[in-house]
C-alpha cells in the first residue's frame, strides 16, 4: 500500500501541536526532510523519550517519508546538550548515507519550523509560506514514529506527553487518546489542592480548569501550577483587559520587535507598531495590522522582551481570530526579503526563559525520562475534531462494542481531515457531533 494511504488510514497527524494530517503533508516532492526533535518548549521531554525508546521507528519513518517525497537528504535535529539521545541516534543512522544528525544550540524557539529550516537547511521560508516553498518538509519525531507504525497497520491510539509541575510523581505519560486530564494528573500525585493546569508548554500553552477535558493526538504537556503562579495569572487575563493595558502602557521601546524571531528572519512583522495601531481597532486590515498573521505566537515578546509586562502575542492572536472570522485572507510578498544582520546574536537561551517563567524548579529531565507511566483508562472521550481540517464523522453508534484500534470515525467525503480509532476496548456509551465516549468493559 502507498505510504500516504497507510498514513491516512491509520489516522496519523502532526503530533508536535498543529495536528496537520500527515498524509496530506507528503503529497508534494521536496529535497530535504527534517525530523524535528528540538522540543523547544521548556519542561517538555516526551520527544526526547520517543527518540530514546523508539529511535529505530523514528528513523524508519523518516526514511519512508524521504523515499515517498523523493528527498535527497534527511536530518534529525536535536539539541546537542542531550548526549544520551544523540548517542542513540548516531548509532541508528551510522549506516544511513543520506541521513545526518544536526545538533542544535539550546535557544528558544528553535523548534519553530521557520527557524529550524533556516538553521538546518540554511534556507529562509518566505513570509506566510511553508517549508515546501524552499524544498523542505518538517515532521515531529513522534509523527515519524507513528508513520513507521502505520506501515504495519498500527493506528494512532496513544499520545506521549509530559506531566510536570507541582507533583510528587512527574513523568512522561503514554496515555490512551481521550483519557481525562484529571485522571492523568492524579496518577502523578499533585502536591497542592488549589491548582490550574497548563495544556501544552509554559510559553504557548493554555490554562484549563476542567479536569474532565480529554487529551488528544496533539497534547504535548500537562503542567500543574498554583493558581497564583504568574503564568496562570497571565494566561487567564481577559482580552479586554489586555487591550486596555496595551493601549495605556506600551512605551514603544521596540524590544518586542527587536527580539521577534520572525522579524529577525526578515519578515515584515513589527509587534511594537501593531501595539501602537490597536488604538484604531483590531479589525482594520491596514498593512501593519495584517502582518499579525506572520506571528508564530512563540511568546518571546511577552515573557522576555516587554519591560511593561504586555503581550503583543495575545494581541496578534486576537487580530488573527477577528480578521479570519470576517473572512479576511492576507497575502504576503514572498520575494525580496532577507535575514536581518543581527539575527544570530539574539538567540535567547532556554535557561533564561525558564528563569523568567519561574519554572526552573520543575525542570528535571533525567527524572521525567526515567519515570514512564502507561495508564489504563476506564473511559475515554475521543473528540471528533482534534486536527486541522474538517471534523471526523462517527461510523459507530451507541451500544456498539469496539476493540482498541478499531476505526470509529472517518474523514467525511473527500475533505481535508483525519481518521480516529478506539483507544480502548469497550462499549460506545455516548456520541454526538463533537465526541465519542467509550467505556471499558467490566471484568
Amino acid at each position: 500500500m502507498e505510504l500516504n494511504l497507510s498514513i491516512r488510514n491509520m489516522g496519523v497527524i502532526g503530533a508536535g501541536g498543529a495536528g496537520f494530517p500527515a498524509h496530506v503533508k507528503i503529497e508534494n516532492n521536496c529535497d530535504i526532510v527534517i525530523a524535528n526533535g528540538a522540543e523547544c518548549e521548556p519542561l517538555l521531554c516526551n520527544d526526547k523519550y520517543t527518540i530514546a525508546e523508539e529511535a529505530d521507528k523514528v528513523i524508519d519513518g523518516l526514511e519512508s517519508v524521504m523515499q515517498f517525497v523523493k528527498a535527497k537528504k534527511g536530518f534529525v535535529a536535536v539539541k546537542k546538550q542531550y548526549q544520551t539521545i544523540t548517542s542513540i541516534l548516531e548509532k541508528v543512522i551510522s549506516s544511513k548515507k543520506n541521513i545526518s544528525l544536526y545538533l542544535l544550540d539550546d535557544f528558544y524557539p528553535i523548534g519553530d519550523e521557520f527557524l529550524l529550516v533556516k538553521e538546518v537547511a540554511k534556507k529562509n521560508i518566505p513570509p506566510g509560506g511553508l517549508p515546501l516553498d524552499v524544498g523542505c518538509l518538517v515532521n515531529n519525531v513522534e509523527t515519524l514514529k507513528n508513520v513507521s507504525e502505520a506501515k504495519s497497520g498500527v493506528p494512532v491510539t496513544e499520545k506521549a506527553l509530559t506531566c510536570t509541575g507541582e507533583l510528587d510523581n512527574p513523568a512522561v505519560v503514554i496515555a490512551p487518546i481521550g483519557m481525562s486530564i484529571g485522571n492523568i494528573i492524579q496518577l502523578c500525585k499533585p502536591k497542592i489542592k488549589d491548582f490550574a493546569v497548563i495544556l501544552g508548554g509554559p510559553m504557548m500553552g493554555t490554562v484549563v480548569y476542567n479536569m474532565d477535558e480529554p487529551i488528544t493526538k496533539t497534547t504535548s504537556g500537562l503542567i500543574v501550577l498554583p493558581r497564583t503562579h504568574p503564568i496562570v495569572i497571565s494566561k487567564s487575563m481577559k482580552i479586554e483587559h489586555i487591550i486596555r493595558q496595551s493601549k495605556s502602557a506600551c512605551c514603544q521601546c521596540t524590544y518586542c520587535t527587536e527580539l521577534c524571531p520572525r522579524y529577525l528572519l526578515g519578515h515584515e512583522l513589527y509587534p511594537h507598531k501593531i501595539m501602537r495601531q490597536i488604538n484604531l481597532g483590531l479589525d482594520i486590515p491596514f498593512e501593519i495590522i495584517k502582518n499579525a498573521f506572520l506571528c508564530s505566537e512563540c511568546g518571546l515578546c511577552e515573557i522576555f522582551a516587554c519591560p511593561m509586562g504586555l503581550s503583543p502575542r495575545i494581541i496578534n492572536k486576537e487580530i488573527k481570530l477577528r480578521l479570519t472570522a470576517n473572512g479576511y485572507k492576507p497575502y504576503f510578498e514572498k520575494e525580496n526579503f532577507s535575514t536581518r544582520e543581527n539575527m544570530f546574536s539574539r538567540k535567547i537561551p532556554t535557561s533564561s526563559i525558564k528563569n523568567r517563567l519561574r519554572v526552573s524548579d520543575y525542570d528535571d529531565y533525567n527524572k521525567h525520562i526515567k519515570n514512564i507511566l502507561k495508564p489504563q483508562a476506564k473511559i475515554v472521550e475521543i473528540l471528533l475534531n482534534q486536527h486541522i481540517g474538517k471534523a471526523a464523522e462517527a461510523i459507530v453508534k451507541k451500544g456498539d462494542q469496539v476493540n482498541k484500534g478499531d476505526l470509529i470515525a472517518d474523514i467525511p467525503g473527500d475533505s481535508f481531515g483525519a481518521r480516529l480509532h478506539a483507544s480502548i476496548t469497550g462499549e460506545v456509551i455516548y456520541l454526538d457531533e463533537l465526541r465519542i465516549i467509550i467505556k471499558k468493559n467490566e471484568g
